[in-house]
């Protein structure tokens, strides 16, 4: 991204949503945590102890957290088009974390698209990706 919609609410609604997947299966691995860790500082050109740190904040953030739509609800109002496309990629990125598509995890990813206004065929094309690069 790394433009003037950076803001700290975008980095931490991010965080949110990838956590989100890493935690759908109740279990929430080291990989996950890196893989999340990974996609902040690429998706937001961020240090690693700042990354860190928004992943504690999320933590945090998630505990008290009523569900998902108001994290995607204002990533939805920031991100373009390819921005979302972007970063459901990601979302499956932590999803297949452990290698196995949890069917928890599948279900919070499409939550996710749902709210970020993301046609279902945009989604496959992404879950394909993933699959292909796997293999």
């Amino acid at each position: 991204m790394n433009n003037i919609n950076d803001s700290h609410k975008t980095q931490l609604s991010t965080a949110c949503l990838l956590l989100s997947v890493a935690e759908a299966d109740e279990i929430l691995e080291k990989q996950e945590l890196d893989i999340i860790q990974d996609i902040l500082k690429d998706f937001f050109s961020i240090e690693q102890n700042d990354a860190h740190e928004l992943i504690h904040e999320a933590q945090d953030k998630m505990k008290n957290a009523t569900g998902l739509f108001e994290f995607g609800q204002h990533l939805n109002s920031i991100f373009d088009h390819a921005d979302k496309l972007d970063f459901i990629s990601c979302v499956f990125e932590v999803a297949y974390a452990d290698g196995n598509l949890h069917y928890l995890e599948h279900h919070t990813v499409k939550k996710i698209a749902n709210i970020l206004n993301i046609s279902r065929e945009d989604v496959l094309t992404s879950k394909v990706d993933m699959d292909n690069f796997l293999d």
